[in-house]
């Protein structure tokens, strides 16, 4: 059996007194305010991976997130079968690959940033049971990358449960020498069952219960990535169809001067909400195995107006600074 791990330490605090808190992590709900937080990022993985003949392998891992308290939860957990040399079958419980970084998105020793743009990565979902195959074939020295999958999973948190079904698609990668072109379609059946709330009404409090829902959910997605000598560019782009239109990318450029690498993020999100957000950041490889990043983060916000079934809600505009630093290691 083999074992290997990764973690971070991550402190943060919002820059302005009373601003509305910062969700850094939708999966975990971890979340900033205007005190100096450790507990919304810093986490510790440990991966276990172990041989049960020639062709098949168990994979199982174990992460805690100090946004779940002392819980730890197995994230990963499935079995392989490796068809050909270049085909491997994963059945089990993985990472839904809708981005980039999904594989590795805990493991932020693998990337620059204290954390990807939470604008296109803020999601409440990150994986799936159900099964996937992946096909890696090079034509001379161009690499294709085929990853199908299908799979449902359920969640549940204090004011709903979220069913998902049907989570099909299909995800295709181009590697020639320093670039990369990523491409993803993915569709699935969403059931939201929300739990009764207790409303605030003239007359006292009321209970109201919500109806549930079924929902068909399209997603598209693409990266452009380069590593050429020293220079660093990362940018995707996704688009989800629930009835309504989501939208969001980013573009990041770095560049490496040693064991430094300063870099610059634009990201955006579109939808009932506007959100921009420009980050500057330093990451430090200070010692193997061991990286040591600070970043600053300017968020701007533009809310629409509406009404929601607990009451009016206002048109509205701020601002957010964010201020995070991080060591991330692996081991």
């Amino acid at each position: 059996m083999r074992f290997n791990g990764y973690g971070s330490i991550v402190a943060g605090t919002l820059l302005g007194e009373g601003d509305e808190p910062y969700t850094a992590d939708a999966v975990s709900g971890g979340t900033y305010d205007d005190e100096i937080r450790f507990e919304p990022e810093t986490l510790v993985a440990l991966r276990a991976v172990a041989d049960i003949n020639d062709e098949m392998t168990a994979t199982v891992q174990i992460t805690g997130k100090g946004a779940e308290g002392s819980d730890a939860f197995i994230e990963w957990a499935y079995v392989s079968y490796q068809l050909t040399p270049e085909t491997v079958v994963n059945a089990g419980r993985f990472r839904l690959p809708l981005f980039y970084y999904s594989d590795f998105l805990d493991a932020a020793y693998a990337y620059h940033w204290v954390r990807p743009p939470a604008d296109t990565y803020g999601i409440p979902v990150s994986t799936l049971t159900g099964v996937n195959l992946v096909n890696t074939h090079y034509f001379n020295n161009v690499g294709l990358t085929t990853q199908i999958w299908y799979g449902a999973e359920t969640d549940e948190t204090e004011d709903v449960v979220a069913d998902i079904t049907k989570s099909q698609g299909i995800n295709l990668m181009v590697e020639y020498e320093w670039m990369r072109l990523r491409g993803v379609y993915h569709t699935l059946k969403l059931g939201i069952d929300p739990k009764p709330l207790l409303v605030n009404t003239p007359g006292g409090l009321i209970q109201v219960d919500p109806e549930a829902s079924n929902t068909d959910i399209t997603y598209k997605a693409a990266a452009f990535m380069i590593d050429y000598e020293s220079i660093l560019w990362r940018s995707e782009y996704t688009e989800v169809d629930n009835g309504e239109k989501e939208k969001s990318g980013y573009v990041s450029l770095g560049y490496q001067f040693g064991t430094l690498t300063p870099h610059y993020t634009y990201s955006q999100y579109e939808a009932v909400e506007e959100k921009q957000t420009h980050t500057i950041g330093l990451r430090w490889d200070f010692k193997p195995a061991a990286a040591l990043k600070v970043e600053y983060s300017n968020f701007h916000y533009e809310t629409e107006g509406g009404y929601t079934v607990v009451g009016p809600v206002e048109a509205d505009e701020y601002r957010s600074e964010l201020l995070s630093v991080a060591l991330d290691f692996i081991f």
